[in-house]
C-alpha cells in the first residue's frame, strides 16, 4: 500500500512545525483518497491506526490530537461510502484550517511594531514565518536573529526563508543569541502545545525566555487555538507533558564509554514570562489562558 507508506513517513518528521506537518498531512491524504487508492474496509481500518499512530507518535503536538479526535468519529464509521464522507470531512477542514497562520500574522501584526526591530526567533514556525511574510515596512531595516535549533537545525530552513524575503538574518548557535540581548527588541516563537501554566516548544526556548524576561524584552508566542489545552477532550485536558527520549546518534553518533547522550526536543516554559499568546483570533495574557473555557 503506497499510499500507507507516504503517510508514516509523518511519524519521522521532527522539523516542519506541526501546523505545517498537519498541512501536508491531510493534504497527501486527500491525495490517495481522490485517486481511489483507499476503498475497502480493510483500508479504512488500515487509515484508523495510520492516524491513531501519527498523534501518539507527536503527543505534544496538539494540532494532531485536536484533528485525530474530529477525523476518527468520521473515519471509525463503517459505512459503506466512507470513503465519500471522509473526503468530505477532510476538504472543510481544510478550508477552515489551511489560512490559519495567515490570519494569525495578520493579528500579530495589528499587535506588534516590527518595523526597524531586531527581533529573535528560534526553530521554525508557520505562523512566525507567516508573519515576516506579511510584513508591509522595509525588511532591510528589520533585523532578525535565527537560532539553528539542534539537533535537526531546522532554524536553518526558517532563516533561509526569512533571509529571501529580505530581512537581514544572522544565523546564530542555539545560546548564541546571549551575545545581542543588548540589540533585541523582541522575541517570537511558535508553541507545538500551551497548558494551562506552561507552553512547550523546541529545547532552547527556556533559555530564551528567561533571557527576554530577565532583560526586559517583550516575549510573543503564536499558536493558533488548535494549540490550546481547551482544545483537547476534557479527559485530556489535564494530561501533563512528556516526552520520550530521541535518537542519540542525533547529537553524537558514537560517544565514548560511561558518556550517557540525552536528547530531547521539547520543553516546557512557564506562562508567566511570555507577554502575549497571539492566536488567530486575540491576544491572550497567561491569566487568561489558564482560565480559557473548554472549546470541545
Amino acid at each position: 500500500m503506497k499510499w500507507k507508506a507516504d503517510l508514516q513517513k509523518f511519524e519521522s518528521n521532527n522539523y516542519s512545525g506541526s501546523a505545517e506537518l498537519l498541512e501536508q498531512y491531510i493534504e497527501l491524504l486527500l491525495y490517495w483518497l481522490e485517486k481511489g487508492e483507499l476503498q475497502s474496509q480493510k483500508d479504512r481500518a488500515a487509515l484508523v491506526n495510520q492516524v491513531r499512530k501519527l498523534q501518539e507518535t507527536h503527543k505534544n503536538l496538539f494540532v494532531l490530537i485536536h484533528f485525530y479526535n474530529q477525523v476518527i468519529r468520521v473515519a471509525n464509521e463503517e459505512k459503506e461510502n466512507w470513503t465519500l464522507i471522509l473526503l468530505d470531512f477532510l476538504r472543510q477542514y481544510k478550508e477552515i484550517w489551511s489560512n490559519v497562520s495567515s490570519r494569525l500574522a495578520a493579528r500579530a501584526l495589528s499587535i506588534i511594531d516590527m518595523s526597524q526591530k531586531t527581533i529573535l526567533t528560534h526553530s521554525q514556525s508557520s505562523a512566525v514565518k507567516e508573519v515576516f511574510q506579511q510584513f508591509p515596512g522595509n525588511r532591510k531595516k528589520v533585523k532578525v536573529i535565527q537560532t539553528e535549533s539542534r539537533p535537526v537545525y531546522e532554524g536553518r530552513m526558517q532563516a533561509t526563508l526569512i533571509s529571501k524575503l529580505g530581512y537581514n538574518v544572522t544565523l546564530v548557535t542555539d545560546t548564541g543569541f546571549t551575545r545581542h540581548l543588548q540589540q533585541i527588541n523582541m522575541i517570537l516563537l511558535g508553541a507545538d502545545s500551551v497548558y494551562r501554566d506552561y507552553f512547550v516548544n523546541k529545547t532552547g526556548s527556556y533559555a530564551i525566555c528567561l533571557a527576554g524576561k530577565n532583560a526586559g524584552i517583550p516575549v510573543y508566542v503564536l499558536a493558533d487555538s488548535r494549540k490550546f489545552w481547551s482544545s483537547l477532550p476534557a479527559q485530556r485536558q489535564e494530561t501533563g507533558y512528556i516526552e520520550a527520549r530521541k535518537p542519540a546518534g542525533e547529537i553524537w553518533e558514537d560517544p565514548p564509554e560511561g558518556i550517557e547522550v540525552e536528547n530531547l526536543y521539547f520543553e516546557r516554559t512557564p506562562s508567566s514570562w511570555v507577554d502575549g499568546f497571539i492566536t488567530e483570533n486575540e491576544i491572550l495574557k497567561p491569566a487568561q489562558v489558564e482560565n480559557m473555557k473548554s472549546i470541545l
